[in-house]
């Protein structure tokens, strides 16, 4: 058997508990084993048992990432990268250039030049890197994809996805950089559509292409962006996306609804639709032929960890992982697109938004404080049955302010739009 891959993770809190759990269930599999943790002061303090057991596993703890590339990095293989947006790619291009393969977390960058900047680097060093959109690994997206590649549902002529995850005041304080569009000279461009709901995003392009590891790149985007929050960024994304091959695709995202809708998504076929409902729900394909089938969309408990499977897989046969920064540019394509479209994010005004304490969604079983743009519910229903833009429905909040079809032709560098500061 050939011998466990070496995982480092950066980060005892957060999505780094995430990581290290994954590497954890690679190493029951005898595919990986955690070697390092880069644990800032503040998360030994705050988990002081995991880090404890941590050492005395063996698994060695860095103080910074700085620590461990100069001091451990020759003890290991993969470097996973769990941090802000805007530090995936300078901590990644650090990783390879230090001799290691990269597990990154989605989206791969803010801006289509950083994930540029990480392909430069992955075909200069020779390393992997597999960005964590872990939902195109699981069954449901397997499946259909194989069904579209081979002929069985063919194209995708048209694809509706939304989404209503309500989030609490208290989830845009959790760390510098939720809720911004940009810190100093950095973009974040962070939006239900680029954190969250990213995956859905993903998926939806991904499986918008007849390519086996290919996704659908946006040609058009026309968007309309909203704030019931006070945040500088989006917390409502609504995006009409034409994308090549003839694809169009309708995404209403929110944090700012009533109540937790979806992920639902729907897809018309050259041979036939297809009905996906939620990551632990039903998918029903109806062919045109009169023939149907159905399968859940998971197969096991830690289907999250696929895309963590698949890149020790890419790393022992020699390929490229199945979600790499190439597939994963076209979500940071269609994510500036969406900027570009819609430069200024409308402030919903204070009469229209209302605010409520309730249970949160993220972190579970806690309470918080919430805005909600009233009717939002209702009007994403109407918005995705009639393929309408939220202005276009009379809703009063709802402007299309300076919202215009973006078309993207040879698009290489975010902002073009001079509205964009």
């Amino acid at each position: 058997m050939k011998e466990s891959l070496r995982f480092t993770v950066i980060g005892l809190g957060g999505y780094g508990l995430v990581h290290i759990q994954a590497v954890q269930w690679l190493a029951r599999l005898g595919l990986g084993r955690l070697v390092g943790v880069v644990a800032l002061d503040v998360d030994r303090r705050a988990r002081p048992e995991l880090a404890h057991s941590l050492e005395a596993e063996g698994v060695r703890l860095y103080g910074s990432v700085e620590q461990f590339l100069q001091a451990g990095a020759e003890t290991c293989d993969v470097l996973t990268v769990p941090v802000g947006i805007h530090q995936h790619v300078p901590v990644s291009i650090a990783g390879m250039e230090a001799g290691l393969h990269i597990y990154c977390e989605k989206p791969a960058a803010a801006t289509v030049q950083e994930v540029d900047r990480l392909i430069e680097a992955q075909d200069r060093t020779g390393r992997l890197v597999a960005i964590g959109f872990q939902h195109i690994h699981s069954h449901s997206m397997r499946e259909l994809k194989a069904r579209i590649c081979d002929g069985r549902l063919g194209r995708v002529n048209r694809l509706k996805l939304s989404c209503g995850w309500p989030r609490s005041v208290q989830y845009y304080s959790r760390n510098e950089w939720t809720g911004r569009l940009k810190i100093n000279r950095n973009w974040i461009l962070d939006s239900p559509a680029n954190n969250a709901h990213a995956h859905y995003v993903m998926n939806a392009l991904y499986l918008c292409s007849m390519q086996e590891n290919g996704a659908g790149s946006p040609e058009t985007v026309h968007a309309e962006l909203y704030r019931g929050n006070s945040i500088e960024g989006p917390d409502t994304v609504q995006a009409r996306v034409a994308c090549g091959g003839g694809t169009d695709v309708q995404i209403v995202l929110t944090h700012a609804n009533q109540s937790v809708n979806g992920p639902l998504m729907t897809l018309s076929c050259e041979r036939g639709n297809v009905y996906w409902q939620t990551d632990e729900g039903m998918t029903v394909v109806r062919y045109t032929d009169g023939r149907s089938e159905r399968f859940d969309n998971r197969v096991h408990d830690s289907w999250r960890y696929e895309g963590f499977r698949d890149l020790v897989q890419s790393i022992r046969n020699q390929r490229q992982p199945r979600c790499n920064p190439a597939v994963a540019r076209a979500q940071t394509l269609t994510i500036n697109a969406i900027h570009e479209s819609c430069p200024v994010v409308e402030a919903v005004p204070e009469e229209f938004v209302n605010e409520v304490e309730d249970w949160e969604m993220f972190p579970p079983n806690t309470r918080g404080r919430f805005r909600r743009i009233r009717d939002l519910d209702e009007y994403m229903h109407i918005a995705i049955a009639e393929g309408a833009m939220l202005s276009e429905l009379g809703a009063e909040w709802a402007t299309p302010g300076r919202s215009m079809v973006f078309r993207v032709g040879e698009y290489r560098m975010f902002p073009a739009n001079a509205d964009i500061q």
